[in-house]
Order: structure tokens, then sequence, then C-alpha cells
């Protein structure tokens, strides 16, 4: 079971524009890996960087540092 104090590292591919029920910040669907364990997650961006995704589109690579905010669905929020 991952540690949901802990900081994590993520990367992927977007495959999706969309936030978790009950997520009100921007969001984002990867395929990718966190903490080299291959997994689909939600990214929850900050407004910048989620401007920036949008104007890239699916499909762009993404990497970055985060912290879990849940395990089910998946959630990492960049930092």
């Amino acid at each position: 079971m991952r540690n949901l104090e802990n900081h994590v590292y993520y990367e992927g591919i977007v495959i999706g524009v969309e936030q978790p029920e009950g997520v009100k910040e921007p969001s984002i669907l990867v395929h990718g890996r966190v903490n080299d364990k291959e997994a689909e997650f939600y990214l929850i961006l900050d407004p910048a960087s989620y401007d920036e995704v949008l104007r890239l589109g699916i499909g762009q690579q993404v990497s970055g540092r985060g912290v879990v905010e849940s395990e089910n669905p998946f959630i990492v929020r960049k930092i």
C-alpha cells in the first residue's frame, strides 16, 4: 500500500481531460507510472499547467513530483 503522505514521481501520457467525482480543480487523466509502478491516475494541476495541457492536447508526455491524495480513484496532486 502506498503511503499517502509521501511525495511521488509521476510520468505518463495524457489520455483525457476530466475531473474525478468530487474534485473541482483542473485535472487530467494520465496513463503511465507513479514511483516506477504502472498506473492510470488523475493528476490535479495548477491553472497554468492545466492551460498548457489544453494547448498541447491529448497524447502529450507529462512528468513531475506530486502527492497522492486518494487511492480510489487514484489521484495525484502536482507539487
